[in-house]
């Protein structure tokens, strides 16, 4: 930058930030602030309800309890004046460029370590959507905690989560910073989104949404914001569905239904801590439920009980998928009675509009979990590790189930230091499903091409995502170690096949090799790395191919959102 062009930038920095302490946005609400602090508390009660194996698989609250510890002790800080009106003359949105070749930056790293050199820099747990030429990028954002009150000065609450938006095919996004809490003071947007849309314009976003009404009561639920401007702005979170504090919602999924406008999904685990439900009696209850609205989710239905366990027995982690013909597909994760250890199952159940549920079947009924269990190699957590899609092209693959998941069983060593005396080197296997779900083959299918070594460590590949685009094409993306002899460091590879599954090609993307990105930001509890990323298709089915979101570490050293195009 010349010294010319340096005055004309610092003139106008000074102007901005006289201009916002003259307008009054210095001063952030004290009062909003501690109405946020009131719903954080009340969560945390709320998870306190649970035993230590279900707090284990309440991944979102865990993230939300360690924040209410941070944020009671600091949040005044953030009524600072001096505070207020320097950061808010850095701003949040702004064009993103591309990164390296073939990746595509979509969180704007320039705000990382803008407000604090402790925390609020971390973007991971993405989720896309493409509509035409529209596409829009949801994930977790602990900077956001800052901008909220910043920069969204008419919101009540606080958001853990941010959105950027492109209208050219993801070839460039702009970082549209924090995703709209609404007015509703003690409002907190808990992250772990999904986005859906229905055409370049109308998109929607999913999520964790917890607060606290007029009256002092909390409530935990889960928010779908709407925007109608291909995800420029957004409207307020309305509650898809909501349960008093005995109740925590968590990993909440969301799906639209292609054969019918404005009919929407969303699937959540209910962790009832009631201990009154019919079915459960004085026992914590696990459920996967899901409501639907037929209005472009401005009502939502009750809850539908999917599956339901009682005491020990838990289940998280629910995928949605809904057919050309309406048909809707829902699949989880039963972690058993012995979690952490011990074999896991993957289950479905399906709904044709207007009729029941199907029978339960099972997916898969012995995955090996990864790792020693409950930790990968570098000691973060890989815990809800599977995807579903459903192929809804006008071609004879028309209806076909794919099932993707992160599996241990081809090489497991002694370990001394694991949970279970041992660890397990996981690959991306697949099962699919040519009949609806009712079955699934008889054996699943090896996704990353290389092979396991038969001495020494493994390599771990885990977080799989898949999509099934317009000409009936699969394609799966996932983290991976393979190129590193010791398993730590982590690149993105992903992998097409063009026979329904049966054989996979792989590349393995431009994106740096990166160390685990855990355990740096102090919003963030030590094991967390995300637990999710999507890869998806133009639900309308004008563009053939791929587009996926996925965690980097960051040119400026903290943990960014990407994304990548398959063709």
């Amino acid at each position: 930058m010349s010294e010319g062009q340096t005055q004309r930038f610092l003139a106008l920095l000074f102007t901005i930030i006289g201009f916002f302490t003259a307008a009054g946005w210095a001063q952030i609400s004290a009062e909003k602030l501690a109405a946020v602090d009131q719903t954080l508390q009340s969560a945390k009660a709320s998870y306190a309800r649970f035993d230590s194996r279900h707090q284990q698989l309440l991944n979102g609250h865990a993230r939300l309890v360690h924040l209410a510890e941070i944020w009671h002790a600091r949040y005044m800080r953030l009524t600072d004046p001096s505070f207020a009106t320097v950061r808010k003359a850095n701003g949040v949105a702004g064009s993103v460029v591309a990164a390296p070749a073939g990746i595509v930056a979509v969180s704007n790293p320039f705000n990382d370590v803008a407000y604090s050199s402790f925390g609020g820099f971390t973007q991971n747990t993405s989720a896309v959507a493409r509509c035409g030429n529209s596409v829009v990028v949801g994930y977790n954002d602990s900077g956001s905690i800052f901008e909220t009150p910043l920069f969204l000065t008419g919101s009540g609450g606080e958001a853990f989560s941010g959105v950027s938006y492109s209208n050219n095919g993801g070839a460039s996004f702009t970082d549209a910073g924090p995703m709209n809490p609404g007015s509703g003071n003690g409002n907190y947007l808990g992250g772990d989104p999904v986005v859906t849309c229905t055409d370049a314009s109308t998109f929607f976003y999913s999520q964790i949404f917890d607060y606290t009404d007029s009256g002092g009561n909390f409530f935990s639920a889960v928010a779908v914001n709407k925007s109608t401007d291909g995800g420029r702005t957004w409207g307020d979170p309305v509650p898809a569905v909501s349960k008093d504090a005995t109740h925590l919602l968590e990993k909440p999924w969301s799906a639209q239904d292609p054969s019918k406008p404005g009919r929407m999904y969303v699937s959540y685990t209910d962790f009832d801590s009631s201990f009154s439900s019919a079915f459960c009696g004085a026992q914590v209850r696990t459920a996967i439920e899901f409501v639907t609205s037929n209005n472009g989710g401005e009502t939502w239905s009750a809850p539908h009980v999917v599956f339901e366990v009682c005491g020990s027995i838990t289940i998280q982690g629910s995928q949605l998928a809904v057919s050309s013909q309406g048909t809707l597909y829902i699949s989880w994760i039963n972690f058993g009675a012995n979690f952490p250890v011990g074999p896991r199952q993957i289950q479905m159940r399906s709904m044709v509009p207007g009729k029941g549920l199907s029978r339960m079947v099972t997916v898969e009924a012995n995955v090996t979990p990864g790792g020693d269990s409950l930790y990968l190699q570098g000691e973060f957590k890989d815990l809800h590790d599977m995807a579903m899609a459903v192929d809804r092209s006008p071609t004879a693959s028309n209806g076909t189930l794919y099932i993707t998941w992160a599996d241990g069983r081809n090489k497991i060593v002694p370990d001394a230091l694991g949970t279970d005396g041992s660890y397990a080197y996981d690959d991306i296997l697949l099962r699919s499903s040519t009949d609806g779900g009712n079955t699934w083959g008889f054996a699943p299918v090896k996704v990353n091409a290389d092979t396991q070594p038969r001495v020494g460590s493994g390599h771990d590949h885990y977080q799989s995502t898949v999509a099934v685009d317009k000409t009936g094409k699969v394609a799966a993306c996932w983290y991976d170690r393979r190129d590193d002899n010791e398993n730590f460091a982590i690149r993105r590879y992903c992998g097409e096949s063009l026979n329904q599954g049966s054989s996979w090609s792989n590349t393995r993307l431009a994106a740096a090799p990166f160390a685990p990105t855990h355990g740096i930001d102090l919003f963030m509890p030590q094991s967390y790395m995300g637990d999710y990323d999507v890869l998806t298709s133009d639900f309308t089915g004008t563009y053939p191919g791929f587009i996926g979101s996925f965690q980097i570490m960051g040119s400026r050293g903290n943990p960014d959102v990407v994304v990548n195009s398959m063709q």
